[in-house]
């Protein structure tokens, strides 16, 4: 990591002073294992050309939730698939951004509706009934 522990040093201060709880769920676990990290669910600018000289901003948000977290308090590294449940939502990991000083910005896509039934709002085969949910 180099002469500072950033880790120690300032990972690990920030987490304590903004951290809260993330229950982290990994198929290599096999159970669910209690962590900190510092959620965000703001807004960020996006720039659907890129940023080219001599063009103007294209003022465009979107929500981008993350979490950061402290690489070294994870039993198992964390990987795109695995779930965190944070604030009583369950997010899926779409990206682990690792920052080279033990840390990592890791991107969620929400999850706490994933094996919903898929409401079609038509009737099944057979005499079954397709459920509408609003």
């Amino acid at each position: 990591m180099g002469p500072v522990d950033f880790d120690k040093l300032v990972l690990a201060p920030c987490d304590a002073v903004f951290g809260e709880t993330v229950l982290f769920e990994s198929a290599l676990l096999g159970r669910k294992v209690t962590l900190s990290g510092i959620f965000d669910d703001g807004y960020r600018a996006i720039s659907p050309l890129g940023d080219l000289p001599g063009q103007s901003h294209t003022h465009i948000t979107g929500s981008d939730a993350r979490v950061g977290v402290r690489l070294s308090i994870f039993p198992v590294p964390p990987a795109q698939g695995d779930l965190l449940t944070i604030r009583d939502r369950v997010w899926r990991i779409r990206e682990v951004q690792p920052d080279s000083h033990g840390g990592a910005h890791i991107e969620l896509n929400a999850a706490d509706g994933e094996n919903d039934a898929l409401s079609c709002g038509i009737a099944g085969g057979r005499g079954q009934t397709a459920v509408r949910r609003n």
